[in-house]
């Protein structure tokens, strides 16, 4: 026996484990437990029957609250948590407290059945649906709210503010029940939930088409005919659609024929699943110049899509300009962009913004702005004299620094990048204004924090010296580890004063890459 062998584990060595494997052995004709293994088994699978009976595992999943009252006693509390409805705001609609109720409560959290699966398990995932995520219903509902921007635009279809908001709602919910139920009862039991947990905040009839046009989604995969829906249940489902099946790029990529209207290549993205308006497939034109206003309109917008789902998933893009490439993005933060929408408290704020920030580096593209991955900016040369740099970083406080029209649309936001002259006048003229602001006054830099040793430089003297900062010697307490009070000489940058200021005046701190 060697070293290792004779180590102790929890204080028992390899002979006595031995010792205990062979009492096992010996007792495995009295021990109660194994006597009575057969009948514990037999206990088991009566339980587990039971239970995936009250959780409707075995139906279409119609019913998404209606449980049976046969449930294991240690488990009731599972079921009992997601029997009742999420507790939503005061002003229900779309918005961000009724969208981060509805997410928390269905896209965060496992349904029953899926906690009942995962009992047991050593570890649990970070995220409960990773083909179904937060992320993914919000780009949806994005690509839902611009496309009824567009069908507007071109009368094609006009809806009630009322049908909007329900209808962005409805795209929310679509996936409330994935990946917890058999995906022949997904649409049912979301379709369900949704109905239980808005009525009373909207018309019931309105409410019922809805659910209608939500169960209907897959139909067309399933051979169902559609001859027989209501007229605005079928303008529903024709949005719905669209709105859930652009998103599909974010699993099969962007090909390089992308949208793709008369060319596909399975299984790629497949435009025809997109559920157009018939009068309007027709029109499409694989050459450019034969292309109608209305497709002008929409492939731009849906290249939109296509960036938004490139920054905030890992989709391949093989279009002959990859959106992370052209602005120097990290080519792998996707994912990690896509996990942060499971936890951010701000979820649609969040997405805005990040549809808001590719608008911002457009802008500065145009004004000749040079992207820059570069903190120093030494890689672009940009210009830094007095603290102005003609370089912008994809970050806070560089894109915050272009602004964005004020009646810039959404639809408008999503053409901006691909199709500038889609956009109305009055937009076109706001960013022009704003280019021209930016080619004058260029990005001020972060300011940043000065380290002890660049405030100790002679050079970085010399600088702020020059913009009216001079730097000083200070004591600064600080208390020990044993709680000790103590003072530490710093050196602090602090404004110069002119003669007849007030000496409690603000220092002024001024820092930037030397």
């Amino acid at each position: 026996m060697n070293r290792e062998d004779r180590m102790l584990v929890d204080d028992f060595s390899p002979n006595d484990f031995i010792k205990w494997l062979d009492n096992l052995w010996e007792q495995r004709e009295t021990y109660p437990l194994y006597r009575n293994w057969p009948t514990y088994v037999q206990r088991a699978q009566r339980e587990n029957a039971r239970l995936k009976q009250s959780l409707h595992q075995n139906d279409s999943g119609a019913s998404p609250t209606s449980l049976a009252a046969e449930t294991p006693t240690a488990l009731q509390f599972v079921v009992n948590a997601f029997s009742e409805p999420p507790v939503l705001p005061d002003h229900v609609g779309d918005n961000e407290k009724t969208i981060l109720t509805v997410l928390q409560h269905y896209y965060r959290r496992p349904g029953p059945e899926r906690v009942i699966k995962s009992l047991g398990r050593q570890t649990m995932p970070t995220v409960w649906k990773p083909l179904h995520s937060c992320s993914h219903v919000l780009r949806a509902r994005n690509n839902g709210l611009w496309y009824m921007e567009l069908l507007e635009k071109f009368q094609l279809r006009r809806l009630e503010k009322i049908e909007k908001e329900l209808l962005a709602l409805a795209i929310i919910y679509h996936d409330a029940a994935a990946e917890d139920v058999d995906k022949s009862a997904e649409e049912t039991r979301s379709a369900g939930y949704f109905i239980r947990d808005l009525t009373g905040h909207y018309p019931e009839p309105l409410l019922g088409n809805m659910a209608q046009a939500m169960v209907s989604k897959e139909n067309d995969n399933r051979g169902k005919d559609e001859q027989n829906l209501p007229d605005p249940v079928r303008w529903y489902l024709r949005i719905l659609r669209f709105a859930d099946r652009l998103d599909i790029i974010r699993c099969f990529g962007v090909g390089a024929d992308f949208p793709g209207f008369t060319v596909t290549e399975p299984p790629g993205f497949d435009a025809a699943r997109l559920d157009l308006p018939a009068k309007l497939t027709g029109e499409f034109a694989s050459e450019s110049g034969n292309k109608s206003e209305f497709q002008r309109h929409l492939e731009a917008a849906m290249h939109g899509a296509a960036d938004l789902a490139r920054i905030t998933t890992r989709l391949q893009d093989h279009r002959k300009k990859d959106y992370t490439k052209v602005y120097g993005l990290n080519d792998h933060g996707g994912s990690g962009i896509s996990e942060n929408f499971e936890l951010t408290t701000e979820p649609m704020q969040r997405m805005n913004q990040i549809i808001n920030d590719n608008v911002r580096r457009k802008i500065a593209r145009e004004a000749g702005i040079i992207v820059c991955s570069d903190p120093s900016h030494r890689a672009c040369k940009a210009d830094q004299h007095k603290g102005v740099t003609y370089g912008i970083h994809n970050s806070w406080y560089d894109l915050r620094q272009v602004a964005i029209p004020a009646g810039m649309t959404l639809l408008e936001k999503m053409q901006y990048e691909h199709d500038p002259s889609l956009l109305s006048p009055a937009t076109q003229q706001a960013l022009a204004q704003e280019v021209q602001r930016l080619k004058s006054e260029g990005i001020r830099m972060n300011p940043g924090t000065l380290t002890q040793e660049t405030l100790a430089s002679e050079e970085a003297r010399k600088v702020l010296k020059k913009r009216g900062i001079t730097v000083v010697g200070e004591k600064r307490p600080y208390f020990t580890d044993n709680g000790r009070l103590k003072e530490w000489p710093m050196l602090v940058p602090k404004k110069i004063l002119k003669p007849g200021a007030h000496e409690n005046a603000p220092a002024g701190w001024a820092c930037t890459v030397l």
